[in-house]
């Protein structure tokens, strides 16, 4: 009873991984292939007005050096977007060998389960047959 309760947990985590593995490869091979059609032309922050209230806390300079850096952050992430599409085979290749091997893993452990209940019933056997 023992071995079966094992292989059918193992065959129920197996079956979830899987479904993790899937899920995960299909977001994510969607995520990159529709990634080029949120990059736009880079953000004119320039022509952003500033509030009052922050020039109070801010100087004139540091609100314009932020401004550069969010305008080429923002170049940065739209040339990032713009090849995403090119890793999604790589992402491919990853996830399923990521699978196999956390497949690979739960079978030894289900291997290993089922030899340790067979020496277990061997041992408790052996020392009935002493006692008895």
């Amino acid at each position: 009873m023992l071995y079966i309760a094992n292989w059918t947990l193992v065959t129920v985590l197996v079956g979830l991984w899987s479904l993790a593995a899937w899920a995960f490869h299909g977001l994510v091979v969607w995520a990159v292939t529709k990634a080029p059609a949120l990059s736009g032309p880079a953000a004119d922050l320039s022509s952003i007005p500033v509030p009052a209230w922050l020039l109070q806390f801010l100087p004139i300079e540091a609100i314009q050096s932020l401004i550069v850096g969010l305008t080429e952050t923002w170049t940065w992430v739209t040339g990032f977007l713009q090849a995403a599409p090119s890793v999604a085979s790589g992402v491919t290749f990853v996830t399923w060998t990521v699978w196999g091997l956390g497949a690979a893993t739960l079978v030894a452990v289900g291997v290993a389960v089922h030899v340790g209940l067979s020496l277990w019933g061997r041992r408790s056997v052996g020392s009935a047959k002493l006692s008895g």
